[in-house]
């Protein structure tokens, strides 16, 4: 795992490690998202950052993976948590198979 990203292998290895955390707004989450995500959009990842369960990393994940994810989970690391981005997002989850 890099700094801030954990690639796609290592989430689909070992889920009950992690938390998804989709940072897109509800309609892009409605749309598809991770199953088992929870849906905190970026505006509101600040005063939502307690919804993040204890013992479980906090994976931020949007479209693609990258910008909006990598910004999250540099926040939630300002925050104090251990957070990092889904290599490839959520497209890349669904792509996988």
């Amino acid at each position: 795992m890099t700094d801030l990203m954990v690639p796609l292998a290592d989430f689909t290895a070992d889920p009950d490690r992690y938390m998804p955390i989709d940072v897109r707004d509800e309609a892009e989450f409605l749309e598809r998202h991770i199953p088992g995500a929870l849906n905190i959009p970026l505006g509101s990842l600040q005063s939502e950052v307690l919804a993040v369960p204890a013992g479980k990393v906090p994976v931020t994940v949007c479209g693609k993976g990258g910008g909006r994810s990598a910004e999250a989970a540099a926040g939630l690391r300002a925050a104090g948590l251990d957070a990092v981005w889904l290599e490839g997002g959520t497209t890349g989850w669904f792509d996988r198979r």
